[in-house]
């Protein structure tokens, strides 16, 4: 069944899952209409360690219009952290600076102290 009201409804139960897992949703409408975006937000349901989030992602995939299926399968995944990303997962690791001082932080208290 193809119909917009299944993925509509597995949309949801996909960003109730997200929001209580990751204590993040997603944009429904985006996951419904957007390539990039839905297949994003598939390959985080799959990674999830819940039984639940690779399911739905599956069910996803079936409901999901032909045109947009095999977008999203035909699609590469990221070379790089986030790279070719919408936005939903992460965009990279901080990069690290070379030979640099650590960063000793202290407290408000211990700075008053020291006057």
């Amino acid at each position: 069944m193809h119909t917009p009201q299944a993925r509509l409804q597995i949309a949801t139960k996909i960003h109730f899952f997200l929001l209580r897992e990751l204590g993040e949703g997603i944009d429904i409408d985006k996951l419904l209409h957007s390539e990039r975006y839905a297949r994003d937000v598939l390959l985080v349901c799959d990674a999830c360690s819940t039984p639940e989030l690779p399911a739905l992602a599956q069910q996803f995939r079936r409901v999901m219009p032909p045109v947009l299926r095999q977008a999203v399968a035909a699609s590469p995944q990221p070379s790089g952290w986030g790279s070719d990303s919408s936005g939903f997962a992460p965009s990279g690791p901080t990069p690290m600076r070379a030979h640099a001082a650590p960063v000793v932080r202290r407290s408000w208290f211990a700075r008053l102290m020291s006057r």
